[in-house]
């Protein structure tokens, strides 16, 4: 089953004639999830109850999009428009229906919120009201969760592939890496290398000495020195995402303190993917990891200051609600979901450690697609 017929079963259960993504300049990555092929251009994809599904595009890229949907076994009237007036005229007979569904979310700053659906600009809105006035128009958050918060036996299968190549890139960094160069050289050797086979997942995040206890550190010209290297990346070939971090030292005779912080946190990691089970509170992994750290002497309120992991799919931050210990207990895991486990300890002005694998919730036992070295690797 596509995942235009995927979709058409979702919008039976909500009585929804259709679901509408509009993208331009690549303002909605729905539309490169249904397309299988990124449309840069203005363009609307209709996927109808009925199976008439429609995609209207620019005529430099329809041929594109109509090539890509064949490959994918998916029946839709790809249509190029010539103009604005053209672009209403085909909308037009597209709308008019009585319920669509297009990608706005609901209740953004509540746990209970549907942010990953918000994609639609005012704009837009606006003009799809006023071109389809009787038209009741809902939100699609349904649809995306129940499309990608689960992954597919061919999503998972895309995701081992991603994280071995991911892998066999980072095995190759201490070859190269010498002290110097900076932070952005050694982030544009990996993504170079990640280009030959899809694309990075996001902007890599290298951080050397005190810029590695910066969760979100914005690779920067800093120059690597012996010490602290956290290296934070993902690769994105075919459907799936890789998200990994390693810390390596840079140098001899890594110092106690970060031996001990590395131990404890490749220990506390162990302890939650115990609980990267089907069933399970989003917040018990979070909550076993802390305590584990607790028992190894660390403050983990004070050095530990961000959630253990978030769903991993078609984006790196993927659909679906991330595992923190300060997540309501509503939230549960269910079997082939897809998350990382990534406990940190960052001491600000020194240097920080983060050790992140990906992971598919299974159902006693989770799959741990990556395994982040049992002892550092030095460089």
């Amino acid at each position: 089953m596509n995942k235009f017929e995927r979709a058409q079963q979702i919008l039976t259960q909500m009585n929804a004639d259709g679901w509408l993504i509009i993208c331009d300049e690549d303002s909605d990555i729905n539309s490169r999830f249904m397309l299988g092929v990124a449309s840069h251009a203005q363009n609307y994809v209709y996927v109808a109850r009925d199976g008439n599904h429609v995609v209207l595009a620019v005529e430099m890229e329809a041929p594109m999009i109509q090539k890509s949907l064949i490959q994918r076994n998916v029946e839709a009237n790809v249509f190029a428009f010539k103009s604005s007036d053209d672009l209403k005229n085909k909308l037009k007979k597209v709308l008019g229906k009585r319920k669509i569904a297009l990608n706005f979310g609901e209740n953004v700053l509540d746990f209970e919120g549907t942010a990953y659906a918000d994609y639609l600009r005012v704009g837009e809105f606006s003009s799809i009201k006023k071109l389809s006035p009787k038209t009741e128009f809902i939100s699609s958050a349904p649809i995306i969760y129940n499309l990608r918060s689960v992954k597919s036996p061919t999503e998972q299968k895309d995701l081992r592939n991603t994280c071995k190549a991911t892998i066999e890139i980072l095995e190759l960094v201490p070859d190269w890496i010498k002290v110097g160069m900076t932070e952005r050289d050694v982030r544009a050797k990996i993504e170079y290398e990640y280009m030959k086979l899809g694309r990075p997942s996001f902007d890599t995040i290298v951080g050397t000495g005190p810029n590695s206890a910066d969760p979100h550190h914005n690779t920067s010209t800093k120059k690597i020195k012996p010490g602290v290297l956290l290296i934070d990346t993902g690769l994105q070939i075919d459907e799936m995402c890789s998200d990994i971090t390693w810390t390596f030292w840079v140098g001899k005779n890594p110092q106690d303190k970060f031996m001990e912080a590395y131990k404890a946190l490749y220990e506390a990691k162990k302890v939650a993917n115990q609980y990267y089970t089907d069933g399970t509170k989003n917040n018990i992994p979070a909550k076993k990891c802390r305590e584990c750290l607790a028992d190894f002497g660390y403050d983990h309120e004070k050095l530990f200051f961000h959630g253990l992991g978030h769903s991993l799919g078609f984006e790196a931050h993927d659909i679906g609600m991330r595992i923190s210990h300060s997540v309501p207990d509503g939230f549960i895991l269910k079997e082939n979901m897809v998350y990382t486990n990534e406990p940190g300890l960052y001491w600000q002005g020194e240097w920080g450690i983060r050790l992140e694998d990906d992971i598919i919730i299974g159902k006693s036992k989770c799959d741990q697609v990556t395994d982040v070295p049992l002892d550092p690797i030095l460089i």
